[in-house]
């Protein structure tokens, strides 16, 4: 709910059409479902950062605070009370916006506040109920590359083109088409993981993640879950059994999801950010997961436990992506406020800080060796540094060898680098893959099949 016109950013707003889509710990079932309806129709437009009306619902302390037009709750009396009073359907202003609140959740409401507004925290880290939504093919000439991956032997380059994924033969100099997984998303592909030994692919899209044979390219199966909006990242172990996928709805709380490839099954949902999750990757050794996120923040999860190892604050804006170094003593992150940042993983301090600080960082990946980290940026600019040295303070921020990429003008969503760092490929919005030579930062050509 907002008592302010709306307003979007550009990724968010992406997300949110493809989804047109402890106070008291003994708090009840009727204290839940209207917090639930806090959570699912109000919380996305009132939360820090995005405070409309200055009004706050994310805690019971600056829920009864207020905002602009005053405190929304008075306890004991839900008839008087403002949050109820928008709801309704003559409520002037009229809260959600576009919508109207079910009979039932509307009543929720007003029992609540009835009953003194009772707060219980945990329906917080609860992942909301998903609505089913029939989604209509996209228009022809929206066909973005919004992911790009390597197979592990790097034999295979894949890449989404809108809803289907191109597989490009990299063993010849001609990198010819292998193969297009095609038919299981209507909407687009936004993000891939390949099984350790290359014969598989996961994409994901908008409430559903498929699993690809790649030498049939034919759909092996769809995984099972309750999954809010668009995937927007995946990460597989080096077993190849379990899954880990980043979804959630526009606006919400982004969620982890862990899943069983075997059978498809999902095993584990948690709470991880507070907002959308555009970035997961698992370390070299595979006991640690990093996830970045546009609440600005970088987190580390340890696998064996699923518990928080660190959080990584420094971001003034959307976390974009992620990437470990060889032996996952550093991490890598870039984001929306024109920042690529590398971290010490242990004291989770800032040891170099990259780029010109002018446009957004879309991408990053790193060589497994390590010597070699890739950027791209939404205004088809793109660099490879090495010789990446730790900031002392006395030295100026940027340390690291760079070797500037061809600009392309376009807007470069997603990156990948060859093992012996030689070269680069970036998926751009007008649905090519673009290729440059690491070393001197001329382009190698382009892949845009007919």
């Amino acid at each position: 709910m907002s008592f302010l016109p709306r307003l979007t950013i550009h990724r968010i707003s992406l997300l949110a059409a493809m989804g047109m889509m402890a106070f008291n710990s003994e708090a009840g079932a009727d204290t839940k479902a209207a917090m639930r309806v806090l959570r699912d129709q109000c919380v996305s437009c009132h939360k820090p950062g995005k405070a409309k009306g200055g009004l706050l619902l994310t805690t019971h302390e600056k829920m009864m605070v207020g905002g602009d037009n005053g405190s929304p709750i008075m306890p004991g009396k839900g008839a008087d009370s403002l949050l109820y009073q928008v709801v309704l359907k003559e409520g002037d202003p009229h809260m959600p916006p576009k919508k109207q609140l079910a009979d039932t959740d509307v009543a929720a409401l007003k029992s609540w506040i009835d009953g003194g507004a009772v707060w219980d925290a945990s329906v917080f880290d609860e992942a909301p109920v998903a609505r089913p939504v029939k989604l209509a093919p996209p228009p022809q000439s929206y066909q973005p590359v919004l992911a790009v991956a390597l197979s592990p032997d790097e034999k295979l380059l894949a890449y989404s083109r809108g809803s289907s994924v191109i597989l490009i033969d990299m063993t010849k100099p001609e990198r010819p088409v292998a193969g297009k997984l095609e038919g299981g998303h209507t909407e687009p592909v936004q993000s891939l993981a390949w099984t350790p030994d290359g014969k598989q692919l996961i994409t994901g899209g908008y409430q559903r993640i498929m699993v690809w044979d790649t030498i049939t390219h034919q759909q092996v199966r769809t995984l099972n879950g309750p999954l809010l909006g668009s995937i927007t990242a995946l990460a597989l172990d080096k077993t190849g059994e379990t899954l880990f996928a980043g979804d959630g709805e526009a606006g919400g709380a982004g969620f982890l999801r862990k899943f069983n490839l075997k059978d498809g099954t999902l095993s584990g949902t948690w709470k991880a950010h507070e907002d959308t999750i555009y970035a997961l990757r698992l370390s070299p050794s595979g006991d640690r997961l990093l996830s970045g996120s546009a609440d600005k923040l970088a987190k580390l999860w340890d696998l064996a436990t699923l518990k928080l190892v660190a959080i990584y604050e420094g971001h003034t804006n959307h976390v974009l992506a992620v990437a470990f170094n060889k032996d996952a003593t550093q991490i890598a992150t870039a984001g929306a406020d024109r920042e690529v940042k590398v971290w010490d993983v242990k004291s989770k301090e800032q040891d170099v800080s990259l780029g010109d600080k002018k446009t957004v960082y879309t991408a990053l990946a790193w060589t497994p060796d390590g010597k070699a980290l890739a950027v791209v940026t939404e205004k088809g600019h793109g660099s490879v540094y090495t010789e990446l040295t730790k900031h002392t303070g006395e030295q100026r921020s940027d340390t690291g060898k760079e070797k500037k990429l061809t600009t392309v003008n376009e807007n470069l969503t997603s990156v990948a680098i060859t093992g012996d760092a030689k070269s680069v490929f970036a998926g751009a919005f007008n649905g090519k893959v673009y290729i440059w030579d690491a070393a001197t930062g001329q382009p190698k050509g382009e892949l845009e099949p007919k």
